[in-house]
């Protein structure tokens, strides 16, 4: 797989993530951090899926490298914290 395509796809992953918290967390009014949150989520959901599409024209990263894997391991984080 490409390394581009991979995180464009943890992107997507995160924003969903993201989305979901916000719906899932029931009686929580929308707050400031709440509105910030979903905006935020939408953002990167649109990006995310903008890099699946375009991997190969606009690469996010060229090659498996420290950037690539660390991305990797912060949705990882991110997703057992959840």
């Amino acid at each position: 797989m490409h390394p581009s395509r991979l995180v464009a796809i943890c992107f997507v992953a995160v924003s969903v993530l993201l989305l979901a918290q916000i719906g899932i967390v029931g009686g929580r009014p929308f707050t400031a951090g709440a509105v910030l949150q979903g905006i935020g989520g939408v953002v990167l959901l649109l990006a995310g899926l903008y890099g699946v599409v375009r991997y190969e024209e606009n690469p996010i990263v060229d090659e498996y490298g420290p950037t690539t894997y660390l991305l990797v391991f912060g949705l990882v984080i991110w997703q057992s914290d959840c």
